[in-house]
């Protein structure tokens, strides 16, 4: 099940719709420091995907969480757009 401090960063994320990251081409692991410089208290690396997902793996859930705000977003055509490149994401 997920911890509250999970759901509230989703719901902050999504609300904010990542418009703290600045305009331009950027990796995922930029993306995941600028949620981090932003919501230092809801981005715990201590508890893992693996215990939130059958599937999981031994990474922070709370990057799980930036990944599926990305991917919500994405539908969004003016906003925020998935590269071809691996893990790079465009934000207009």
């Amino acid at each position: 099940m997920a911890r509250a401090d999970t759901r509230e960063l989703y719901q902050n994320l999504i609300r904010a719709e990542l418009s703290f990251v600045p305009r331009g081409k950027h990796h995922i692991t930029y993306i995941y420091d600028c949620v981090r410089s932003k919501y230092p208290n809801l981005c715990d690396d201590s508890y893992l995907c693996s215990e939130n997902c059958e599937s999981g793996v031994n990474q922070p859930e709370w990057k799980h969480i930036v990944r599926g705000v990305l991917d919500a977003l994405k539908d969004k055509p003016w906003h925020i757009k998935k590269e071809l490149q691996r893990g790079f994401w465009v934000f207009e």
